[in-house]
């Protein structure tokens, strides 16, 4: 439970909600294209059934069986007035109650309507405080919503006379009859299922963090993790991206000195002078972090020796030569076919270079490979190894017992916990004191929320760049399409010139 309190910290999960953007405009565009779709088959299935609208109004009076009011005359009196008003409420329930439509589906002989049809599809309001109603039905076709609503008046003065014993309906304005274009399309679902989908979105990362939870944070490297931070170092694509040795700054380049400084106190405290870097997994930055490392100490006056022990995946060399030879390659040196003059790279003045080259059989670390790694050693201020992860290579252990202390990469927002505990603990029960951990390419939300607009318009470019490209490419097409048909056209005219004059040269003749 405590890993779980230090884990789910409300800025890591910001940060998860920030990053996984895309993700939650992906739920919002599924949710808004759901809300569309249950509104087309609405729009099929009931929207367009409801083509016509009848509008009528009436005006509830308060005569009795006779057609005469209250005193018995033919004209209202004050009174009448009053109750008429008051008879506009329950005219109003009689209007849409079950038994009044019934009558008027049993008069007219309607097949396939029910009752619940009809009041489903039918408005009544009021006008203001009056006895006027105002009557709208919506209805699949003019002359059956026209014969609904003109018996609808005659149907409700019989009921009211059934059942409250007094007063009717008196027409005011007749049935009319009005198409509705497309029926009605209710915006507020797409709304609200946009809305659903974006929550739904949200909800998703954050389950998505708590379950497959990843390291956001440095002070997680020993919290969770029990290893001594060495420093962090920052995301920076651009420098990423740049080949090592190449001129300019980078952002970074301060993080990597001060990795680098940190290190090399480390290791003469714990009089270590041999190391292999390691990690989980593949893609977590470990080679490019060796090789600044390495150059850091190299700056300082210390002889270092980088070698390449990731047999199946092998970088070191392409990152730091151009023309990599199998001479050159801790491959040849361990099979004899080069020495180790021949097969070290110099690269600067205190910076050198074993490297690997892949092979359809990757080497091992058997004894005699190690041995012939321990004598390439000597002579060397601090030698670092680039292993291949621990988390799927246990035989990296072997390197154990040609080197002091071993370094731990951790990618931040990478790997899983889980999954960076099993190679931790495996690394540990091994016996190679671990000389601490280091936190690559970091990335907090606030870089993420200023970095998305950027990525967006850069994905809008690319779109934009690529249909530029289609556009052009189909163009070229067409103009060469345009050429070949004009060139067979003035070939064709030429054929039809020379038939001809032989046509008059035979005449002729």
């Amino acid at each position: 439970m405590d890993e779980k309190k230090k884990i789910l910290k409300k800025s890591d999960i910001f940060y998860h909600i920030v990053k996984s953007w895309r993700m939650i405009l992906l739920f919002t565009a599924v949710g808004l294209a759901v809300g569309i779709t249950v509104i087309g088959f609405g729009y099929v299935r009931g929207e367009m059934t409801k083509e016509y609208r009848i509008t009528a109004s009436v005006a509830v009076v308060s005569t009795n069986s006779n057609g005469r009011y209250s005193d018995n005359s033919k004209e209202p009196g004050k009174g009448d007035v009053d109750f008429e008003r008051y008879l506009s409420e329950p005219a109003t329930y009689i209007i849409k109650s079950q038994k009044n439509l019934q009558t008027i589906i049993d008069d007219l002989g309607l097949q396939g309507v029910s009752a619940g049809d009809i009041s489903r599809n039918l408005s009544v309001s009021r006008v203001g405080e009056t006895e006027i109603l105002e009557l709208t039905l919506l209805w699949r076709t003019e002359r059956e919503g026209l014969d609904i609503m003109d018996h609808i008046t005659k149907a409700t003065s019989k009921t009211m006379l059934q059942t409250v014993k007094i007063g009717g309906l008196s027409v005011i304005n007749e049935p009319k009859a009005s198409f509705i274009v497309g029926g009605n399309i209710s915006l507020s679902t797409w709304i609200y299922s946009a809305l659903v989908g974006l929550v739904f979105g949200i909800i998703f990362c954050i389950l998505k963090f708590i379950f497959a939870t990843t390291v956001v944070n440095e002070i997680d490297i020993e919290e969770l993790f029990g290893l001594d931070s060495l420093g962090s170092v920052p995301l920076d694509v651009k420098y990423a991206k740049a080949r090592p040795l190449t001129d300019g700054e980078a952002n970074v380049e301060d993080d990597i000195k001060s990795v680098a400084h940190l290190l090399i106190n480390r290791l003469e405290l714990a009089k270590a002078s041999r190391m292999y870097i390691t990690s989980t997994e593949h893609k977590e930055g470990k080679t490019r972090l060796i090789v600044d490392i390495a150059m850091q100490f190299s700056m300082l006056g210390k002889r270092t020796l980088l070698i390449d022990c990731n047999f199946k995946n092998p970088m070191l060399g392409n990152l730091l030569t151009d023309n990599l030879s199998y001479e050159q390659s801790v491959n040849a040196l361990y099979r004899g076919d080069s020495d180790k003059i021949d097969a070290v790279i110099h690269i600067n003045g205190c910076l050198d270079l074993l490297p690997a080259v892949l092979e359809e059989e990757p080497e091992s670390f058997n004894d005699a490979m190690l041995v012939e790694l321990k004598r390439t050693m000597e002579g060397y201020d601090y030698v670092m190894i680039d292993a291949a992860p621990v988390g799927l290579d246990a035989e990296v252990l072997r390197l154990n017992e040609i080197t002091d202390t071993a370094i731990f990469v951790i990618r931040c927002d990478h790997t899983k916990v889980d999954d960076i505990k099993k190679a931790i603990f495996r690394l540990s029960k091994s016996g190679i004191p671990v000389a601490g951990g280091i936190f690559n390419c970091v990335v907090n939300w606030k870089q993420t929320v200023l970095n998305t607009p950027r990525h967006l318009r850069s994905a809008l470019k690319r779109e934009a760049k690529k249909r530029k490209k289609e556009l052009e490419k189909a163009k070229e097409a067409q103009k060469a399409k345009n050429i070949k048909e004009a060139k067979e056209a003035i070939i064709e005219e030429k054929a039809e010139k020379a038939k001809k004059a032989d046509k008059e040269k035979e005449e002729n003749e």
